[in-house]
């Protein structure tokens, strides 16, 4: 089945325009919603767990942009206005979403996978349709100009202003010039004890 899917997604991507859209046409009406929904619709675990799993390996090795988004709009719909509670939900998707929390741990782990899947998928209509349309009119991002708010002045670092202090000529006005540091006296400036002495005897 796999190697028969990547046949007609080569045969996609290479051929016309007009026969590659009759193509993918073909096979979202004879495949997708002949033959799959059907089995996804289904209450048998069993045929549902089947048909979970080879959707869940088509939409991970489809690479094909005109045949993914068919498959895209055909599980997911349509759709891209916020949801609301008095709305008719797309049934595959409303039934696949479902099935995440399904009493079958097996399914739900598979309908889970599958919806892992799809959003890696290269196509902006899965984030929209599964989660930004119901958050577009959520006040999260603010789109028009704001102006910018009002600070103070920087906080500086302690240590910083310890080092400015230091390095300030004028932080040592009013002290005494040998004021935190003491000089050694040199030999030749203060006279030893015995210079002092031999002039003494001298006199």
């Amino acid at each position: 089945f796999l190697s028969w899917l990547d046949f007609l997604e080569e045969l996609v991507m290479g051929a016309h325009p007009l026969v590659a859209d009759a193509i993918t046409e073909a096979v979202e009406e004879k495949f997708f919603q002949g033959i799959l929904q059907p089995q996804l619709l289904q209450m048998s675990e069993l045929t549902v767990l089947g048909a979970t799993a080879v959707l869940t390996g088509m939409v991970r090795q489809l690479r094909a942009p005109a045949l993914l988004h068919r498959l895209v709009l055909f599980l997911l719909g349509p759709q891209r206005h916020p949801e609301t509670p008095g709305d008719t939900p797309h049934p595959l998707r409303a039934q696949l979403i479902d099935r995440c929390d399904h009493l079958c741990d097996e399914i739900s782990l598979a309908s889970l996978r599958l919806f892992e899947e799809l959003l890696q998928k290269p196509h902006e209509h899965v984030a929209h349709n599964l989660v930004l349309r119901n958050l577009e009119a959520r006040a999260y991002l603010q789109r028009g100009p704001h102006a910018p708010e009002e600070r103070g002045p920087p906080e500086t670092d302690p240590e910083e202003d310890g080092l400015d202090l230091e390095e300030d000529p004028y932080f040592t006005d009013g002290f005494p010039d040998s004021f935190g540091t003491m000089k050694n006296p040199s030999p030749s400036s203060t006279p030893s004890g015995k210079g002092q002495v031999s002039e003494v005897v001298s006199r």
